[in-house]
């Protein structure tokens, strides 16, 4: 018969190698090498430097004060001035209080000249006026913006027009239309 001193000394081996087991397990893996091979791809080229969340701010040649917003922007190293950049937002605050802005899916920025090129999905607002192009270009030293590509403009109290064509001119605020191959431009007046 078995003594209650074995009884112990038999739960207590017992106890000690399921330790041992368990602590073995859990650890075994622990300092094996997992080799996996891992490709990177790198999206940027080394020439091109990228940022995100631009502003740019400052005063056109006209005295209009504007800001410049990017989601991401980037830049060729060979040509720091001109500034790539996408889900671009122009506001340009002129001299008698009036907000124009603009939106666009892509933009190209000139921080010497200050000029501004925004392509894709392009949208203008200025006061109840709404302006939808393909392309539209700010040219810093004449103060115009002129919008290309299926140009079609709404205005609340005017009317609305389709053009090939619109320039506007920032200092007079006028907007002069025309189309391509001698097409004539489509506007319906609101009296």
């Amino acid at each position: 018969m078995i003594t209650r001193k074995e009884k112990i000394i038999s739960i207590q081996l017992i106890i000690f190698l399921v330790g041992v087991f368990l602590l073995y397990n859990t650890y075994r893996d622990k300092n094996a090498l997992i080799e996996e091979e891992v490709t990177i791809k790198t999206l940027s080229d080394p020439n091109t430097n990228s940022f995100t969340d631009i502003e740019y701010s400052g005063f056109d040649l006209n005295g209009n004060r504007y800001t410049l917003n990017a989601g991401t922007a980037d830049f060729k190293t060979e040509t720091p001035e001109s500034i790539n950049m996408k889900n671009v937002v122009a506001s340009f605050y002129l001299q008698d209080g009036t907000i124009l802005e603009v939106v666009s899916e892509e933009g190209l920025y000139n921080n010497v000249t200050l000029d501004m090129l925004f392509k894709k999905n392009v949208r203008a607002v200025y006061l109840t006026n709404t302006l939808l192009s393909e392309q539209m270009n700010y040219s810093n030293s004449n103060g115009k913006l002129i919008a290309s590509g299926n140009v079609r403009g709404e205005s609340v109290d005017k009317g609305e027009f389709l053009a090939d064509n619109v320039e506007y001119d920032l200092a007079s605020k006028t907007l002069n239309f025309s189309m391509f191959d001698n097409k004539q431009v489509n506007v319906k007046l609101k009296n």
